[in-house]
């Protein structure tokens, strides 16, 4: 019985390869992944692909396979679906089960793909072959130069120089590196990498991958040339050989709206101490012009360009704001009509105008009075200083109509703050009334008036008194035809309490030294 079951399987495997023009693929790849399980139940999940991140789809056109990349590969046949890896050996060859080995090594993806199909079909015409890539090799690089540890670092075919640069290590100072001027040895040649031109612009030819076998070169920064002026980026950048102004510039982010690029002086040195200008001012020049080691470029900027002069209208106008002005030519006035007048709650008898830039600027002669000690400066230095304690330096106020009307002409300078206050209408009387504090301000009161309203004056009053002007603070010792205006302060001086017994210590002691000064006198006529 088992002689005839073993001829009736010899019979139908040579009527199978009768039909295939070969053996069995069951026969014939004993070492297949799963060819024991049913045709519907043999694919399997392939395995991820490496963990190196992309930075977009693998190109089969213009990836280069080596040692350590792995394929996954299904063969379709009338005996099943066949599933297994390929990976690439130290040697650059696959190695197919019973077909043999295929060299791929230094193959485009498509190309290496493409071979080992037709290498299977060579054997099995009949059958469909899958083939992908589903791992990347890791290779080693050489990287050179004046780094703190210089040798060989693991890579894939994925990486670029700018991932090596970047992972020089944590203590290390990449601002002195050249990022530039880096080399790519390969094969003989030479290819320059300048990481900023790739950072900049998005140029990968500035950036290339790695292969296996290049040596990447990375020295210091040794040259350099600066750019300022109408240029987004002004700054010093690496010097590059044979690199135009017109490269740099798009370096340095282009030209500001301001600049004036028919205007671009170069200095630069002839030798180790002399030095020549070059003006660029044609297009022609301005693209050709090649740059040379610690060359000063300034691109010169329309300082008017588009200029606008602002000032601030604040307080009880109508539209508060920031306005455009003709400086020197704007007035006052004109500047609160465009801001729609007075507000139904507008002062219009106070104003004030202030300029944060002129306050900040240095008062010489503050400067000077402060060096002296206080009981050497002169009268007409204190009086400055006192001066100068009223009205703040850039700052001019108004708190009468008749002052407010020629302050109205003023012409107005940029960045000041012209500001009106809410109308707020009191007199203040302080110091020896029976009832200090504020009191309406009442049109036509004299002094004796606000003084009545307060109660009249105290006992302790004394003979000075002064109003104290709103609008300056300016004290100004009583009179009947002094005008008190709305914010003014009516201050009556009291007598001061003091200790009767200290005070007699005081005159007793101020007698004694008297009459010594008169016996010392006396004495020196006598003699």
């Amino acid at each position: 019985m088992i002689n005839k079951l073993m001829i009736l399987l010899s019979f139908a495997t040579f009527a199978v390869c009768q039909v295939y023009g070969s053996a069995s693929l069951q026969d014939l790849l004993p070492d297949l992944k799963d060819s024991e399980t049913a045709p519907e139940e043999n694919v399997s999940t392939l395995p991820l692909i490496s963990e190196t991140a992309l930075e977009a789809t693998i190109d089969p056109e213009t990836y280069i396979v080596g040692p350590g990349d792995e394929f996954a590969m299904n063969l379709i046949s009338s005996d099943g679906v066949f599933t297994y890896s390929l990976l690439i050996s130290p040697t650059g060859d696959v190695l197919i089960p019973a077909i043999g080995t295929v060299s791929v090594d230094h193959l485009k993806l498509k190309q290496a793909i493409e071979l080992i199909r037709q290498s299977c079909l060579k054997k099995y015409a009949n059958a469909s072959v899958y083939l992908t890539l589903i791992a990347i090799r890791q290779f080693k690089v050489l990287v050179i130069g004046t780094l703190e540890s210089p040798g060989f670092v693991t890579v894939t075919p994925l990486t670029r120089v700018s991932d090596i640069f970047d992972n020089l290590g944590d203590n290390i100072d990449r601002e002195l590196l050249s990022s530039r001027n880096i080399k790519l040895l390969r094969d003989n040649d030479v290819y320059p990498v300048d990481l900023m031109k790739y950072k900049m612009f998005g140029d990968t030819m500035q950036n290339p991958q790695v292969q296996m076998g290049d040596i990447i070169e990375i020295g210091m920064k040794t040259e350099e040339v600066g750019i300022f002026g109408g240029v987004l980026l002004p700054g010093t950048y690496e010097f590059v050989k044979n690199e135009s102004l017109e490269s740099l510039i798009k370096l340095a982010g282009g030209f500001t709206p301001n600049a004036d690029p028919g205007k671009i002086e170069i200095t630069r040195f002839v030798n180790d101490t002399d030095k020549v200008i070059l003006n660029i001012s044609t297009a022609d020049a301005f693209a050709g012009t090649i740059l040379a080691p610690e060359d000063h470029i300034v691109v010169r900027l329309k300082r008017d360009y588009k200029r606008q002069d602002l000032v601030t209208v604040e307080g009880e106008v109508k539209f508060p704001g920031r306005y455009s002005i003709d400086v020197g030519k704007t007035t006052i006035r004109e500047i609160i009509n465009r801001a729609g007048g007075f507000s139904s709650r507008a002062d219009q008898s106070k104003i004030t105008v202030n300029n944060e830039y002129i306050s900040a600027l240095i008062d010489p002669e503050i400067e000077r009075i402060q060096l002296i000690p206080y009981e050497d400066l002169s009268d007409a230095e204190k009086s400055y200083l006192k001066a100068r304690s009223r009205v703040k330096k850039g700052k001019i106020s108004s708190a009468s109509e008749d002052f407010t009307r020629i302050l109205m002409e003023f012409p107005l300078q940029r960045e000041d703050v012209v500001s009106i206050p809410a109308l707020q209408e009191y007199v203040e009387v302080l110091g020896a009334v029976l009832h200090p504090g504020r009191f309406p301000l009442v049109p036509g009161y004299t002094y004796n008036d606000y003084v009545s309203q307060a109660g009249g004056v105290t006992s302790t009053a004394t003979r000075k008194k002064y109003i104290i002007k709103n609008s300056t603070g300016q004290r100004i010792p009583l009179r009947q035809d002094v005008r008190i205006d709305n914010g003014d302060v009516i201050f009556i001086a009291e007598k001061l309490e003091y200790n009767k017994w200290e005070r007699f210590k005081d005159i007793m002691a101020i007698g004694g030294q008297m009459a010594a000064i008169i016996i010392v006198i006396q004495t020196a006529i006598l003699r």
